[in-house]
């Protein structure tokens, strides 16, 4: 079953092998978290409703934010964190978008698309019964979005570029082959005889930050679709490390039509 049109929410990790805490480093851990606090922005409608303003807040926030890795290169040159609005007045909820780059062009540009925006806030944002834009979609390298609590906690980050699912047609076949060898392939297997044809074979759906699995690599999501009821699915998750092809966690994920 593709995994095109489909969102996900995945569940507790049920294991998670050789993985130190992401970010343990603490001196990297907390720059990165300076630099990141250093240059967040907010949404006027969440300036006006006076979140995340107090000192305990902004400490709960750079305390929270979690340790972000990249992609295929050694370093981020910049990140936009902006602390978006939820069309809503009053906010349930703040979420955080966190925009990194690896390059001075790629951070010029997303910074002049949030000066656009700022403007096309700014010129409609005259009360508070119109809606107006948010900060969504800016050009980044990577796009992370995620919850803030009234505290300044942030909840988990989740990777929202749309190349996360870009996976070359060798690591996808390596993942799947890896995950099919193990034995926590296996288990799960045991215990689905009755599992329907129709639900497909395993499949190398995304690529999947430490900031999610908790891993301190990137590694391959692989998904088995165990149950399919109307527009929902369950299954499972086995997050490979395609550097030493080993499965390296156990998840549970539910999938949205739409």
């Amino acid at each position: 079953m593709t995994s095109d049109g489909l969102s996900s929410d995945p569940g507790a990790s049920e294991g998670m092998m050789g993985a130190p805490a992401v970010g343990g480093m603490t001196g990297e851990k907390e720059q990165q978290a300076g630099k990141i606090l250093a240059a967040l922005r907010r949404h006027p409608r969440i300036v006006h409703q006076g979140f995340v303003t107090t000192e305990e807040q902004l400490v709960q926030l750079r305390a929270s934010v979690p340790y972000l890795v990249p992609f295929g290169v050694t370093a981020y040159h910049g990140y936009l964190p902006v602390l978006d609005w939820d069309h809503r007045l009053p906010s349930k909820v703040v979420i955080l978008r966190l925009y990194a780059y690896y390059s001075d062009l790629t951070l010029r540009a997303g910074q002049s698309e949030y000066n656009t925006r700022s403007e096309q806030i700014k010129a409609q944002d005259k009360f508070p019964e119109f809606d107006v834009p948010d900060f969504i979609g800016l050009t980044a390298d990577e796009a992370y979005e995620g919850d803030v609590e009234p505290s300044g906690k942030v909840l988990q980050l989740r990777l929202v570029s749309a190349w996360r699912r870009d996976i070359n047609h060798g690591d996808a076949r390596v993942a799947v082959q890896v995950a099919r060898r193990s034995e926590e392939f296996k288990q799960v297997a045991s215990k689905a005889k009755r599992r329907p044809d129709y639900l497909g074979d395993l499949e190398a759906v995304s690529w999947t930050p430490p900031c999610e699995s908790s891993y301190p690599k990137w590694t391959i999501d692989v998904w088995y679709l165990m149950d399919l009821d109307a527009a929902m699915g369950k299954g499972r998750s086995f997050l490979v490390d395609p550097a030493i092809k080993q499965v390296v966690g156990v998840r549970e994920f539910v999938v949205r039509s739409g």
